[in-house]
C-alpha cells in the first residue's frame, strides 16, 4: 500500500516546492523602451530665381583648318624658321619659295610677245588707215570693182593682230601669276601641325606642302540634350547678333580641362548651332568660339594656359533665368517625385513635388515645397512616415550648431 502511494506524494511535494520558488521570486523590472532617434542633416527651402547652366563637353578644334597645296612645280630653295610642326606664322609672311628661275624666263618671253603683238598691232593700224585713205580717194565705180572692201581696209588683219595682242597680255597675266605661286604665303595667322616638304626637295603641281590652324578663334562642338534646348538661349540661324563676330550676344560658355594636376578654366561663347538634331541621340550639336585661345594677342582669357588644339573640355553653358524655382541635391528626390522632410515637431514627412527638371548633380523643383521647408538631406535606408528624427541644419557645406529634437 505504501509503495503505491509514494509516487503520488513525490508528485505532490514536487507541486508544492514550485508553488513556492514561484511566490517567493522578486517581481521584474519593466523598463519602457526607448526609441532611437535618427540625426540627421537638413536645410531650410528658399524659393527663389536663378540660371540654369547645362553642363556638356567636347574636343577643341580650330575654327580654319588648311591643306596648303603647291600650285606650280620646282624646287625649294628656301623655307622660313616657322615652317616646322607648331611654328607660329603671322599672315602674309612667307613659308617656303620654290625656284622661280625657269618662271621667270616665261615672264620674259611673255613681256616680249606682248611686246611684239602691241607693234603688230600698230602697224596693222597705219596700214589700215592707208587703206582707208586710199578708198576714200576712189571713185565710185574703182569701189564698186572691189569685191572684198573688208579685206582692202584690213580690218580683219587689224582684229587679228588686236586679238594675238590679247592672247599675248593673257600669257603674260598667267606667267606671272605662276611666278608668284613660286612663293608660298601664309593665309592668316596661325600655326604649322605638319609639313610635307622641306629645302631641297622638289615638289611638284598639286603636291601637299603643310597642314595648318588658324589661331585666332578656336571652337568646341557641344552635345546639347534635346530636353535641355528649352533653358537656353541659342541663336537663330540669322544671327541675331550686333558684331560682325556675331559674339556680343551668344550665351557664355565656361570651359575646365584638367593639365597635370591642376584645374584650367576659359571662356567662349556659343555662337551657332547645326540646327538639326541627331536623329540617333536626341542632341543638337552647337558650336562654341574661343578668342585667342593660345594667348598671342591679348591675355583676355580667365586662364594664362593656352587652350590647345584637341584639348578635352568639360563645359557650363550659361542657360535662362528661372523663376520660382528650388535647387536640391539630386539624390534627395526619391521614387514618384516625393521629398522628405523634416516638419517643426521634428518628424519625417514625404512631400510630392513638381520637378522642373534634372540638371547633372541637382534637381530643379517648381512646385510642392514653401520657404523655410526643411528638406532632409541625408540618405534613409527605410524612412517611415511620422518618424522622429534629429535635425542639423546645413548651410550649403558648413553646418550650423542649432539642433532640433
Amino acid at each position: 500500500m505504501f509503495k503505491k502511494v509514494l509516487p503520488v506524494l513525490i508528485i505532490i511535494a514536487a507541486v508544492a516546492v514550485a508553488v513556492l520558488l514561484r511566490l517567493a521570486r522578486p517581481e521584474a523590472e519593466q523598463n519602457e523602451p526607448q526609441q532611437l532617434i535618427v540625426v540627421v542633416d537638413a536645410i531650410a527651402v528658399v524659393v527663389q530665381d536663378t540660371y540654369i547652366t547645362v553642363p556638356s563637353q567636347g574636343t577643341v578644334e580650330p575654327r580654319t583648318r588648311t591643306n596648303l597645296v603647291s600650285e606650280v612645280s620646282g624646287q625649294v630653295v628656301e623655307v622660313s624658321p616657322a615652317f616646322v610642326a607648331g611654328g607660329f606664322f603671322r599672315q602674309g609672311n612667307t613659308l617656303i619659295r620654290l625656284d622661280d628661275q625657269n618662271y621667270r624666263a616665261a615672264v620674259s618671253r611673255a613681256e616680249a610677245s606682248v611686246a611684239t603683238a602691241r607693234s603688230l598691232l600698230e602697224q596693222e593700224r597705219g596700214q589700215a588707215d592707208v587703206a582707208q585713205r586710199e578708198w576714200d580717194r576712189m571713185t565710185e565705180a574703182e569701189q564698186a570693182r572691189v569685191r572684198a572692201k573688208d579685206l582692202y581696209l584690213r580690218k580683219p588683219q587689224l582684229e587679228e593682230a588686236k586679238a594675238r595682242l590679247v592672247s599675248a597680255v593673257a600669257d603674260l597675266i598667267q606667267a606671272q601669276t605662276d611666278l608668284g605661286k613660286t612663293t608660298i604665303f601664309a593665309p592668316y595667322d596661325g600655326l604649322v601641325s605638319s609639313k610635307n616638304t622641306d629645302i631641297g626637295q622638289y615638289v611638284i603641281t598639286g603636291a601637299s606642302i603643310a597642314e595648318t590652324f588658324a589661331v585666332d578663334y578656336a571652337e568646341v562642338r557641344l552635345p546639347i540634350p534635346e530636353t535641355k534646348i528649352a533653358f537656353l538661349d541659342l541663336p537663330t540661324p540669322t544671327g541675331n547678333f550686333n558684331n560682325a563676330n556675331g559674339l556680343t550676344d551668344a550665351a557664355d560658355v565656361d570651359l575646365i580641362s584638367r593639365i597635370g594636376n591642376q584645374n584650367h578654366q576659359w571662356t567662349g561663347k556659343l555662337t551657332r548651332t547645326e540646327g538639326v538634331l541627331d536623329t540617333r541621340t536626341r542632341v543638337l550639336f552647337s558650336v562654341v568660339q574661343i578668342e585667342d585661345p593660345y594667348n598671342l594677342y591679348s591675355n583676355d582669357s580667365w586662364d594664362s594656359e593656352p587652350l590647345r588644339i584637341g584639348t578635352y573640355v568639360n563645359a557650363q553653358i550659361q542657360g535662362r533665368l528661372l523663376e520660382d524655382v528650388v535647387v536640391l541635391p539630386r539624390y534627395t528626390l526619391q521614387a514618384s517625385n516625393l521629398i522628405w522632410t523634416a516638419d517643426a515637431e521634428g518628424r519625417l514627412r514625404p512631400k510630392e513635388v513638381e520637378v522642373l527638371t534634372i540638371n547633372g548633380d541637382d534637381v530643379y523643383i517648381s512646385g510642392g515645397l514653401e520657404n523655410g521647408d526643411r528638406v532632409v538631406l541625408t540618405r534613409l535606408e527605410n524612412p517611415l512616415n511620422g518618424a522622429s528624427v534629429q535635425v542639423n541644419y546645413v548651410d550649403g557645406n558648413a553646418q550650423t550648431l542649432q539642433t532640433i529634437e
